[in-house]
């Protein structure tokens, strides 16, 4: 299977290297979304074992629609299942101005084969997390944590099981949907005060590192010239998604999930300070801010890594090298 466990690198690997770290991804599929599924799955150092989807960027039809287009046409060979289809105790909002009609606006795909399992994703990730070894999985979480909230209520044993829950959302400055709130958290809150407060290794890749991580038109070219199927969808989204930003932000687009792939990968491009991290849910202008105190004053226990810092010009290499893998894996 081209997607789950690719061969080589530009990074030489040793009959003794380590075996490649299990990952699940849990998405809401827009453009950066798709970008750091592809990565994931044609990064040697990576296992992906299973995608859970969640209704954010846009409805759930649609980004389940886009993970699965997206799969079927590179061949990632793995299962996808349909989550929370809204937050636990809100309206859904979307980034639709942002990513699309489709979450997703830019590439076109073929008629596709793949379908979504059968069952709910936050069942499938109990049995997953409870049938594997404690700590021996990784949690990527890109979108609104709805999926994830839910699977720890329904079993709080998994909170521990899970060796690291890495999650693109959150800010200690500035938020992007509001003053003080990143999208993600601003989106279910509730959800993410429960994931803060459950016990996981939580490691928190915000708004301060990834927005650090632009794609330029100088960036795109790099792209461009790599040719190949991964290579085509990368630009055919990041025109649309470029457009959106500097239409509606008036700033190049940031590479906010393909961040916390990349540390997974390369983790010491970043540099992380540990914290403890609250939710506010009912402010009446800070509503989904994470608070992150930074110099201890609450006295409670530190409960999450906080990125706080990144190596920009070391990121683009590394996705350069995952989306040229795609043309290894046969997909030109």
């Amino acid at each position: 299977m081209a997607g789950k466990n690719g061969t080589g690198s530009s990074k030489e690997r040793s009959p003794e290297a380590v075996a490649p770290r299990r990952i699940v991804l849990d998405v809401d599929t827009g453009h950066d979304d798709a970008v750091a599924i592809m990565m994931a799955a044609a990064a040697p150092e990576l296992s992906l074992d299973m995608i859970t989807v969640t209704a954010g960027n846009q409805t759930l039809p649609k980004t389940l629609n886009n993970t699965l287009n997206l799969c079927d046409d590179l061949g990632i060979d793995v299962p996808v299942y349909a989550g929370a289809t809204g937050p636990l105790m809100r309206e859904l909002v979307t980034a639709a101005r942002i990513h699309g009609e489709s979450g997703f606006d830019g590439p076109v795909f073929k008629p596709r084969k793949k379908q979504a399992e059968k069952g709910h994703a936050v069942n499938a990730l109990i049995e997953y997390l409870m049938d594997a070894l404690p700590g021996s999985t990784t949690i990527i979480a890109l979108g609104p944590l709805t999926n994830i909230a839910l699977a720890m209520k329904l079993e709080p044993a998994i909170s521990t099981r899970i060796g690291e829950l890495i999650l693109m959302g959150g800010a200690i400055g500035r938020g992007n949907v509001t003053p003080s709130a990143e999208f993600n958290i601003h989106a279910d809150p509730e959800a993410a005060k429960i994931v803060f407060g459950s016990g996981a290794a939580v490691t928190m890749i915000g708004l301060d590192v990834t927005t650090k991580i632009l794609l330029d038109e100088q960036k795109m070219i790099d792209v461009r010239l790599i040719r190949g199927r991964a290579s085509e969808i990368f630009v055919d989204s990041m025109d649309n998604y470029m457009t959106a930003c500097r239409n509606y932000l008036g700033e190049y687009p940031a590479m906010h999930d393909p961040s916390c792939v990349a540390y997974v990968i390369e983790p010491e491009l970043f540099r992380l300070g540990e914290y403890h991290v609250d939710i506010e849910c009912s402010g009446e202008v800070t509503s989904g801010r994470t608070v992150v105190d930074i110099k201890g004053v609450s006295g409670k226990p530190k409960n999450a890594r906080v990125a706080v810092d990144v190596l920009p010009d070391l990121f683009w290499p590394l996705l350069e090298r995952t989306i040229r893998r795609w043309t290894y894996l046969g997909k030109r």
